[in-house]
């Protein structure tokens, strides 16, 4: 069945499908590519479709400003209640703390001062973190270890709320961990997700984990939040880093990222309360240069965000109810591959290159509608909860399988025109062949000729008919067949070209349509080199076959003869005819090589000949003289003839043409 083009093509390419799909499948079910090619897609429509920023957070900064206030880092607990106490009358919907209270300071009536203003607000959520190495699983990061702020500070607080950043293999943040548990299994949200809650007067009290959901009740839909094994949400970042805060400058410019103030801007009163009114407050860490609390997210090219930040964009997220995801999940990206890739495959096997290029051009189109349609998802103030990035990246083997196909299609044609070259030389001179192929690529492949000089040997089987008489048809063409392949052998080496078998007869010609130099002693020898394999042929028991070569040189017109469907290459004029003449049994005896005196002018001095006379020959008004040659340099002819009884008048057999 492989034998078969057609057949050895299907096989082949059903093969390349089958390989195809179980690789995709074990590329999606293994996540293969997430980590790498996608994890830029991710970032790259992040960074290109962000969330929209509202006025809903701001962030306070623990800048260098902050620290000179209060002159030292961490700066003293006084800073915090002055903070609180300018925040109080502004009606603040929460007050999230991205700074660990763990430790009891050096001035106890500050914590006592701070533990009131906390519990005076009531709505102050303060960190809380897990220590240690954590198990991820039930779809909460297990921690041995707990640590809490101080009892007089959670006396007062509105909750305490997981601060864990977990960065991924490329040391960017892309998610926050929603749900974190201790040694007695009690879980702890992110807090973010408490400060939102509050924010939205969401009950946490009623939330439920469906599946790998996790839905808090709100207004005015419940938030859908997707949670891994883990316990961690993606955050659909809406703002980059935020530049530099600048205590006393303009505050909060820029629509389209976070108002970010000084915290001494706020104890000083100079900002307005239209920045801080009914809005979530996240203070943290920011411009300092005493701890850099930052990192590389998804679109924070090649700087970082404070990790206030972080919370700030996980907090805009929960607001808009939207979440990105890695990808399209693991069913809906295996059948986009494997559509695109038989698809493209088809494209490739139809059209070749052309198909190829079409198919990346397919390949763009599609991932351009996949952008489209994601925009079209997000593009609502309030979404259903996830949405899946494209799996584009997913999609990119494709295109390795079409460069397979294309390899595989072109590699089975150079196969295809080899054999046919191969075939086409079984019935052309290779020589031929080539000039006939290299016409045809430039377009030059028509009737017509050129005058070129050459040489032109004929031979002709002594005692044909004798011979044909005593033979079944199928002995008699292995016989022919059997001393013609030998011939051609010799025929090849001495650079000569074939031109036609007529029967028993056979034409060769030198410098047409390849160029040979020293053509005529080229074809003397090989004539001569021909006769010692027959010869020996012969004495290994063979049939009693001989030939007569007949040799002579002149000019010629050569090329393509015949109709414009159906032409083949030849030569005609004169010297042609003399040398199918010189084939004559009379001439050209059994086993001898006769050539005209053209082509014997032209051999050397290291020639040995018989001289037979002038012939007269059909078609011409002048006697052609012509001899018998013997040697040539080393080569000698096995089985010389003696000089003929009377000189050759008139040649008694005519040749062919």
């Amino acid at each position: 069945m492989l034998r078969s083009r057609r057949q050895r093509q299907r096989v082949v390419l059903v093969a390349i499908v089958a390989l195809a799909a179980a690789l995709s499948w074990y590329f999606t079910s293994t996540n293969f590519f997430g980590d790498n090619l996608q994890a830029a897609v991710y970032d790259n429509i992040i960074t290109g479709a962000p969330a929209k920023v509202k006025n809903q957070i701001t962030i306070v900064a623990l800048d260098d400003a902050t620290v000179q206030r209060y002159g030292r880092w961490p700066v003293p607990r006084q800073a915090y209640i002055d903070l609180l106490n300018a925040l109080k009358p502004l009606n603040t919907r929460a007050i999230a703390f991205d700074v660990g209270f763990y430790d009891p300071s050096d001035r106890p009536e500050q914590d006592r001062a701070l533990a009131a203003a906390i519990k005076d607000l009531g709505n102050v959520y303060l960190a809380m973190q897990g220590v240690g190495t954590a198990e991820y699983r039930d779809r909460a990061q297990h921690f041995p270890v707990l640590q809490f702020p101080l009892d007089i500070f959670r006396e007062g607080a509105a909750g305490l709320g997981a601060v864990n950043v977990n960065p991924e293999f490329d040391s960017r943040v892309r998610e926050i961990q929603l749900v974190i548990k201790g040694p007695d299994q009690k879980p702890y949200y992110a807090l973010a997700l408490l400060a939102s809650a509050r924010h939205l007067t969401a009950d946490l009290s009623n939330v439920r984990m469906v599946g790998d959901r996790l839905i808090v009740p709100a207004r005015p839909a419940d938030r859908n939040m997707p949670v891994n094994e883990g316990g961690a949400m993606r955050v659909y970042f809406a703002a980059p880093p935020h530049p530099d805060v600048v205590a006393g400058a303009k505050p909060c410019t820029e629509p389209d990222i976070f108002c970010a103030v000084s915290l001494v801007d706020i104890v000083d009163g100079k900002i307005p309360k239209e920045l801080l009114q009914f809005r979530s407050i996240y203070v943290g860490a920011h411009t300092i240069s005493a701890v850099p609390d930052n990192y590389p997210v998804p679109n924070s090219a090649n700087t970082k965000m404070w990790g206030v930040e972080i919370w700030a964009n996980a907090a805009q997220s929960i607001f808009t109810n939207r979440y990105p995801l890695p990808n399209e999940g693991a069913v809906p990206t295996l059948i986009q591959t494997l559509v695109l890739t038989i698809l493209g495959m088809f494209m490739v096997v139809r059209f070749r290159l052309v198909g190829f290029i079409g198919g990346l051009l397919m390949l763009g189109v599609y991932s351009f509608i996949k952008m489209a349609l994601f925009l079209l998802a997000i593009d609502t103030p309030i979404g259903d909860g996830p949405v899946n990035i494209p799996s584009i990246a997913f999609f990119t083997p494709a295109i390795f399988w079409w460069v397979v196909t294309l390899g595989y299609l072109l590699v089975e044609e150079q196969l295809a025109v080899a054999r046919t070259q191969s075939t086409f030389g079984r019935f052309v001179t290779p020589s031929v062949a080539r000039t006939i192929m290299d016409r045809e690529e430039k377009g030059a492949l028509h009737l017509g000729g050129e005058l070129r000089e050459v040489t032109v040997m004929f031979g002709d089987i002594r005692g044909f008919t004798t011979m044909s008489e005593g033979m079944d048809p199928a002995t008699l063409m292995g016989t022919l067949n059997r001393y013609f392949d030998g011939m051609v052998s010799v025929v090849n080496r001495y650079q000569g070209t074939v031109n036609k078998y007529n029967g028993d007869n056979i034409m060769v010609i030198w410098n047409a349509p390849v160029e040979v130099a020293d053509h005529p002693r080229k074809a003397v020898e090989c004539a001569l080199e021909m006769q010692k394999w027959i010869v020996t042929e012969r004495a290994k028991g063979g049939p009693d076959v001989s030939f007569g070569f007949g040799i002579n040189s002149g000019m010629v017109v050569a090329g393509f003869l015949g109709a414009s469907g159906r032409m083949e290459y030849t030569v005609i004029g004169d010297t042609a005819n003399v040398a199918s003449r010189l084939t004559s049994s009379d001439i050209a005896r059994r086993d001898q090589v006769a050539c005209s005196a053209e082509t014997l002018a032209k051999l050397g001095p290291d020639v040995v000949t018989v001289d037979l006379g002038a012939i007269f020959v059909k078609g011409r008004a002048e006697p052609v003289r012509c001899v018998q040659v013997d040697r040539i340099g080393l080569l000698a002819n096995p089985n010389p003839a003696p000089p003929p009884e009377m000189p050759v008048g008139k040649a008694a057999v005519a040749g062919f043409h």
